[in-house]
């Protein structure tokens, strides 16, 4: 846990010296490669050898900001009002979902298959800034929620995501 944390500050760090982001501290990144906003991909999306890739994964290269969201005994109307981004690109090899929070950012490795994303829990990485009142509510139950398998549909314009914590509505940001 504490290398987590070290490989968080140290990435945070790396993003801020080499002026990615907007440089407020809800910008800041776990990893110098995720995107700086939401419909921008994760670096790894403009470099051209990773063409092939996208072709076999359907998520890679692309962001989604939430619309709407439910869960039993949870309010999450906030998802619409303070969402979630959601960017799909390779970090390290590995395909990454990068989800940008109310407060933090969460990069999540996943394996996806044709209808289930499958968080790697040992490579999950969250920023290390800290989080009080609803920002930190919403934080935590989003970390909670991407730590389980998700079932997932894409269409053209909307991604979904559900699995027994909630269900959340994506729309497909421009890029």
């Amino acid at each position: 846990m504490k290398n987590r944390i070290l490989i968080a500050v140290l990435s945070l760090a790396v993003a801020a010296l080499s002026g990615c982001g907007d440089g407020s501290a809800s910008q800041a990144e776990p990893s110098a490669d995720s995107s700086a906003r939401a419909g921008d991909g994760p670096a790894s999306c403009a470099d051209s050898k990773h063409s092939e890739s996208v072709k076999n994964e359907p998520l890679e290269c692309k962001s989604f900001t939430s619309q709407a969201g439910r869960a039993t005994g949870q309010d999450l109307s906030w998802v619409a009002t303070t969402p979630l981004e959601a960017s799909f690109g390779r970090m390290n090899g590995a395909l990454t979902l990068v989800v940008r929070m109310p407060c933090g950012v969460l990069n999540v490795p996943v394996t996806v298959s044709a209808t289930v994303i499958t968080p790697d829990l040992a490579e999950m990485i969250e920023s290390a800034d800290g989080c009080a009142g609803p920002a930190g509510d919403q934080r935590t139950w989003t970390t909670d929620y991407l730590s389980h398998p998700l079932e997932y549909s894409l269409e053209k314009q909307e991604l979904v995501l559900a699995n027994d914590l909630g269900h959340i509505a994506f729309a497909r940001s421009s890029s």
